[in-house]
């Protein structure tokens, strides 16, 4: 069974991106309450599998912005 959550460096390595693409990213293209939760008391955040797993995949919208910080990363 695969865990609800994961903390940055573990959700970093499931999907093979950076850790660094995740902070730089929070409440950019990945939203509080959607993709990572931070519980109560806690300062870091922990990923949501579920939903990176179908951001990963494509198979979530995204906004304007979000689309446009992806394309300057990517060309």
């Amino acid at each position: 069974m695969k865990p609800l959550t994961l903390p940055t460096g573990k959700m970093a390595n499931y999907l093979g991106i950076s850790r660094d693409f995740l902070k730089n990213n929070k409440d950019v293209i990945f939203k509080k309450g959607i993709h990572y939760t931070i519980p109560q008391g806690k300062k870091h955040p922990l990923w949501v599998v579920e939903e990176m797993e179908k951001w990963a995949l494509g198979q979530t919208q995204i906004s304007d912005t979000a689309k446009e910080v992806l394309n300057n990363i990517l060309s």
